[in-house]
């Protein structure tokens, strides 16, 4: 500002592609911050188009396919079935081919069961319940889900590890219902 002599460390936009920016003191910034105004220039259409523009489109999105999305959810309760009952994770490829007989033979494969390494994964120590598995779940989730951390290249596979926890603690569950129902 002319005839300031404070040394200019907070920025204040020049335009409103945010891109270039003004240097000022602290109480002339706030002077600045208060006169401008993004949608100056704009009409009504404009400003409530911009508004809408930013609010839906303005970041990165994924299809949503309900079809593709029940599709992939049959192959993840496929693979943590395989995972539970092979212990051995589902991405293993090597190991499917190998018997059952095989597989708990060879000493090299030797894994916990896949529910230990389930809550592992998530976090969770026994003993745990359905309810208790369902909010740890979606504390993760909110955590870890990739469009929070956008700048971590491993939170999508991250997250499919604590979907895969999440499917074989569940299922380990449902199953242990069924049984104890069963014998009622």
């Amino acid at each position: 500002m002319p005839g300031c002599e404070r040394h200019g460390e907070h920025k204040a936009p020049k335009n409103r592609g945010l891109n270039d920016y003004y240097h000022f003191c602290f109480d002339h910034v706030q002077e600045y911050n208060k006169a401008w105004d993004f949608f100056s220039g704009m009409t009504q259409s404009d400003i409530e188009a911009h508004i809408m523009q930013a609010m839906l489109w303005d970041r990165p999105t994924k299809r949503y396919d309900p079809a593709a999305a029940a599709a992939m959810e049959d192959d993840l309760l496929k693979k943590a079935h395989e995972a539970r009952f092979f212990h051995k994770r589902p991405h293993d490829h090597e190991n499917q081919q190998k018997s059952r007989q095989e597989h708990f033979r060879s000493m090299d494969d030797i894994r916990p069961a896949p529910e230990i390494e389930a809550m592992a994964i998530m976090g969770l120590e026994p003993p745990v319940d359905l309810a208790g598995i369902k909010a740890k779940y979606k504390e993760l989730v909110k955590k870890y889900h990739p469009d929070v951390n956008r700048d971590d290249p491993k939170a999508e596979e991250l997250l499919k590890s604590i979907n895969m926890a999440y499917t074989i603690l569940k299922a380990a569950f449902e199953s242990y219902e069924k049984m104890m129902t069963g014998r009622a």
